[in-house]
């Protein structure tokens, strides 16, 4: 807002103190429209500061949605290679623990007999051979380790004496 010069006719018509009370009216609106003028251009200065922020605001949100979709694929595979290998290593261990895990007397006792004798068996009934087998099986079952196989190893000289009257 412009000042306008003082109206001389009117000025003259008032007292000392009216004229004072005027020209210091006169001067708190200059000063008030300095003010105005200065917290214009300061609201000016804050709304491009506001701009400015509410741009590098909206920059640092649209980084942080690209960061936070990489992390959660990158979570996604770690989680799916903590299974996958957790999977494995229980899978492992399993095996490893069966492969490692104490047999049962008679189940060792029988996988060495089947192995010491069985084949040498099946040639000799093979060729006949019955008195040999029977009396392989009689030292076989006095020995202390056929012990607990000892049910099993009558069986067979059962079906082998059986087999030798067939054949007879």
């Amino acid at each position: 807002m412009e000042q306008k010069p003082p109206n001389n006719d009117l000025m003259q018509g008032l007292t000392l103190d009216q004229q004072k009370y005027l020209a210091s009216l006169q001067h708190d609106l200059a000063e008030a429209l300095q003010r105005g003028q200065r917290f214009e251009e300061g609201w000016s200065n804050l709304f491009d500061q506001n701009k400015t922020l509410r741009e590098e605001n909206h920059r640092i949100q649209q980084g942080y949605e690209t960061l936070r979709i990489q992390k959660g694929g990158f979570g996604f595979k770690m989680l799916l290679l903590s299974g996958l290998g957790g999977f494995v290593t229980a899978l492992l261990l399993c095996f490893v623990y069966l492969r490692l895990k104490p047999k049962e007397p008679h189940v060792a006792a029988l996988h060495n007999f089947r192995r010491e004798h069985l084949f040498e068996y099946e040639l000799a009934l093979s060729k006949k051979q019955f008195p040999e087998v029977k009396t392989s099986l009689e030292k076989e079952l006095h020995r202390p380790e056929n012990q607990s196989i000892k049910a099993n190893l009558e069986i067979m000289r059962e079906l082998i004496e059986a087999a030798e009257k067939g054949c007879d």
